[in-house]
């Protein structure tokens, strides 16, 4: 993986998760191929949003390396730290395809202030496919005076729209809520940007266990459960004797 400017190189701890397409009682499309929902091409391209439990940042990346095995390049602005490179190469070698092999593929832009954030997206340009992720957070940071981060907040969303009227397919992921009110605003602002793609990932009862919903216009069009495959009753024992052991990965990313 490439990056873009601004960020620094830093040692990240991250919660792994697994999405499994064992059991998936949804026929015809599992919850790693559920991109190619998202119509990102030609003039009835659409701006998506994702959210639910935190697992959907690790979806958007598992999301970005089946694009980037299809041939889609794709570029993230990772605006919280939420840019995990495990989830990429785990999945492609679950998939069996060495992760080298899409190194050229996803490109990372890290703006950790609303001013960087809206540079990284003015200068995204035509045809560029575009994972955002936690945009909002930094606008409610405590250096920010509400009444700025506001006005910066509403001038992301008017460059979200601009960056999708000059071409750029925007996929946008987000946590479900902040205790900052200006967060309703920004999602009432949004919300006609993006109501013909919206997302939500919930997580069910069980270990790795999903339902994904798809919503157009404000009506469910698809869900997709992801259940994993039973696992034999010694591999469960071993499972549940490591889980401590294997729940987080250190991962080293550099910024050019």
């Amino acid at each position: 993986m490439q990056g873009r400017g601004r960020g620094r190189g830093k040692t990240i701890w991250h919660q792994t998760t697994n999405f499994s397409t064992g059991v998936n009682p949804t026929p015809g499309l599992s919850l790693g191929d559920a991109y190619k929902l998202w119509n990102y091409r030609g003039d009835a391209r659409s701006v998506a949003y994702m959210t639910g439990t935190g697992a959907s940042f690790a979806l958007s990346q598992i999301w970005q390396t089946r694009m980037a095995l299809d041939g889609i390049k794709t570029h993230t602005i990772d605006c919280a730290i939420r840019f995990n490179t495990y989830a990429i190469s785990d999945e492609c070698l679950r998939l069996q395809v060495p992760p080298e092999t899409i190194a050229g593929s996803i490109t990372v832009t890290r703006a950790f202030t609303p001013y960087q954030i809206l540079d990284a997206v003015q200068e995204l340009k035509k045809n560029e496919v575009v994972f955002v992720l936690a945009p909002a957070k930094q606008f409610f940071d405590g250096d920010v005076a509400f009444d700025e981060g506001l006005f910066l907040l509403q001038k992301l969303v008017r460059f979200f729209a601009d960056a999708h009227e000059r071409g750029v397919a925007l996929f946008v992921v987000e946590r479900p809520s902040y205790a900052a009110p200006a967060f309703s605003t920004f999602l009432s602002d949004i919300k006609p940007l993006t109501d013909r793609s919206r997302w939500e990932l919930y997580r069910l009862p069980g270990d790795d266990a999903y339902k994904l919903k798809h919503l157009t216009h404000g009506r469910l069009a698809r869900e997709i459960t992801s259940l994993p495959a039973p696992k034999p009753v010694e591999a469960t024992r071993r499972t549940r004797m490591h889980r401590s052991q294997t729940q987080t990965s250190q991962m080293e990313f550099a910024f050019t």
